[in-house]
């Protein structure tokens, strides 16, 4: 019984740093993932009619799946920016995100997080521009994007996207 104690012990201390490993790497789709689902409950937040309306009936499912994979290129891109700022200047790389072993890390984090934050104003921003016009003009609304349950939500997804490729 003690032996496998001792052996279970082992192949414990043996996997965990392998997991946690797997866990830290940027590119790794549990990353993508969350960072994607952190995107969606901030949307949801922003204007939880305008994202229901744009992502339908299982919206956060909706939103996840469909966000995952930007999230995934926004954490590459963001890697290779902070490689390559910390190769260019490792003094102001320092300045701005710190020396330690973790400087990397909140460099990646930090873009991604900006990243984020300027995604859902661009959603809050199309949710509030389809309301306005909406509002204004029902009929050219509705001629533009249908007068169906989810034209609000066509208007806030097309509009949002197209704010998102302009940047």
């Amino acid at each position: 019984m003690r032996k496998m104690i001792i052996a279970g012990a082992a192949i414990a201390a043996i996997a965990l740093p392998v997991a946690t490993a797997a866990a830290g790497q940027p590119g790794h789709p549990a990353n993508a993932k969350d960072a994607a689902a952190k995107q969606c409950a901030a949307e949801k937040k922003a204007d939880k009619a305008a994202f229901r309306a744009a992502y339908g009936k299982h919206a956060m499912r909706a939103c996840i799946k469909g966000e995952t994979p930007e999230a995934k290129d926004e954490l590459k891109n963001a890697a290779k920016e902070c490689k390559a700022a910390k190769a260019d200047d490792p003094e102001a790389f320092a300045s701005a995100w710190g020396d330690g072993k973790n400087a990397y890390g909140k460099c990646v984090s930090g873009t991604v997080k900006a990243e984020n934050s300027a995604d859902v104003a661009e959603f809050k921003n199309a949710a509030k521009e389809c309301k306005a016009a909406k509002a204004d003009d029902p009929e050219a609304f509705a001629s533009a994007w249908g007068d169906g349950k989810n034209a609000y939500g066509k208007c806030v997804s097309a509009t949002a996207k197209a704010a998102d490729e302009e940047s």
